[in-house]
C-alpha cells in the first residue's frame, strides 16, 4: 500500500431520497476526491398503498400517512444495507412554488427585505404558510440589475416531511425543489439554455435551465395521470384498465385497433404538452433574448411510445432523454438495469450529489 493511499480518507457517502407520487426512491453515492460512484439504490412502488386507501396514484392530496411511509423507507434502507442516518430530499414541483424576478441594483440586504413584499404577488397562499427562500442568479446576456429566484414550499409539507424522517430514524440534512436535483444529475456544467422536461405520472414539470442557472419552472397537469384518464373517458375503460392500455402502448408498436386509437388519444395530449412547452420557451426567449437550444427528457411518462419522436419532430431543439448515471462510476453489469431505471433515479442521483 503506497503512502498516498494509506493516508487518504475514507469516502464519503450521500443519501437522496426521492418521494415521488407513485414510487419512493433512494440513491446512496459514494464520493472518492472529485469522483461519485455508486453504491446503493432502492425503489419502492406506492401504488398498493395508494389503492389500498382508495387513492389515485398522483393525487398530491392522498400523502401517505406519516408512521406508513416511515414504514416503508425504513424497510428500504433495511433491504439495501443503506446505514446512513443523514438523507438529502426533493419537494415535487407540484408542491412548491418558484419564480424569477428582476429587482434593481440592489444589495444582498435590500434583496433580503424585498423579497417577501415581491413574493406575495406570485405565491397564491399567505406568506405565513410557508417557508420562504431565495438566490441570487446572474442576468443573462448581462442584464443591468438584479435576478431573483424566490422558491415558497407550504409548511405543511415540510412538516410532513420532517416527521417522516424522524420516524424513519432520519435526519433531513436539506430539502429542495426537484428541479436543482434533476439540473445537478443531467445538466451538470452545460451552459446552454435548456428545457428541462420532467415528465412524471401527477404533472409535467417544464425548467428552464441557462447558463448553469435554474431560472423558472412551470408546473403542467398533463402527466401521465392526464393520459390514463383520457384513454378511460374516451374508451369506456375504469383507469386500471387505461393504465395498463397506456402501459402496453409505452412498451410495444400494437396495431390492433384499440391500441390505434389509444395511440391516438394519447397524441392529442402530447400536442397539448408541445403547445405548453413553446409558450414557456417563447417567452424566455423574448424577455431574455436568449436561445433555447436543447430539450432534456426525464420521467416515467419519457417511455410512452412515441413521446420523444414526437417532440424532436415539433421542436426545433435537440430533443434527448437524460441519462444521471452519464458522471456516475458503477460496475458494467449494472448498466442495462440503469438504463431502465436511470430516469426514476434521477431526482434521487442529484439529490445524492448535492453532498
Amino acid at each position: 500500500m503506497s503512502l498516498f493511499n494509506f493516508f487518504k480518507g475514507k469516502p464519503k457517502s450521500y443519501l437522496g431520497i426521492d418521494i415521488g407520487a407513485s414510487a419512493v426512491k433512494m440513491v446512496q453515492l459514494e464520493k472518492d476526491e472529485e469522483r461519485y460512484k455508486l453504491k446503493n439504490y432502492a425503489i419502492y412502488s406506492l401504488k398498493g398503498q395508494l389503492k389500498r386507501n382508495n387513492y389515485q396514484v398522483g393525487i398530491e392530496s392522498a400523502k401517505i400517512p406519516v408512521r406508513e411511509m416511515a414504514k416503508i423507507i425504513k424497510e428500504l434502507l433495511e433491504e439495501a444495507g443503506i446505514d446512513l442516518k443523514e438523507a438529502y430530499l426533493s419537494v415535487p414541483v407540484y408542491s412548491s412554488f418558484s419564480t424569477l424576478i428582476d429587482l434593481p441594483n440592489f444589495s444582498e440586504k435590500e434583496v433580503a427585505s424585498a423579497v417577501p413584499f415581491e413574493a406575495r404577488k406570485y405565491i397564491p397562499i399567505p406568506i405565513s404558510e410557508v417557508v420562504l427562500d431565495w438566490s441570487l442568479v446572474s442576468p443573462p446576456n448581462k442584464m443591468a440589475g438584479r435576478q431573483v429566484l424566490i422558491i415558497a414550499v407550504p409548511k405543511k409539507v415540510i412538516a410532513y416531511y420532517n416527521e417522516t424522517m424522524a420516524a424513519a430514524g432520519l435526519t433531513p440534512e436539506m430539502i429542495e425543489e426537484e428541479t436543482f436535483s434533476l439540473s445537478r444529475a443531467l445538466v451538470g456544467n452545460d451552459k446552454s439554455g435548456i428545457m428541462l422536461l420532467d415528465v412524471g405520472a401527477r404533472s409535467i414539470s417544464a425548467s428552464i435551465i441557462d447558463d448553469g442557472y435554474v431560472r423558472l419552472t412551470h408546473n403542467l397537469e398533463l402527466g401521465g395521470l392526464k393520459i390514463t384518464r383520457a384513454i378511460a373517458e374516451q374508451m369506456s375503460f375504469d383507469m386500471e384498465k387505461a393504465e395498463q392500455v397506456k402501459k402496453d402502448l409505452s412498451e410495444s408498436w400494437m396495431s390492433d385497433e384499440q391500441s390505434v386509437q389509444a395511440r391516438v388519444i394519447s397524441q392529442t395530449v402530447l400536442k397539448l404538452i408541445v403547445a405548453e412547452m413553446k409558450k414557456i420557451i417563447d417567452s424566455y426567449q423574448n424577455k431574455y433574448k436568449r436561445k433555447i437550444e436543447k430539450c432534456v427528457l426525464v420521467g416515467s411518462g419519457v417511455h410512452l411510445v412515441g413521446f420523444v419522436d414526437y417532440l424532436t419532430q415539433n421542436l426545433s431543439l435537440d430533443v434527448s432523454v437524460g441519462d444521471p448515471f452519464a458522471r456516475i462510476e458503477y460496475p458494467a453489469a449494472l448498466k442495462p438495469v440503469l438504463k431502465k431505471l436511470g430516469l426514476a433515479l434521477a431526482v434521487s442521483v442529484g439529490l445524492a450529489m448535492r453532498g
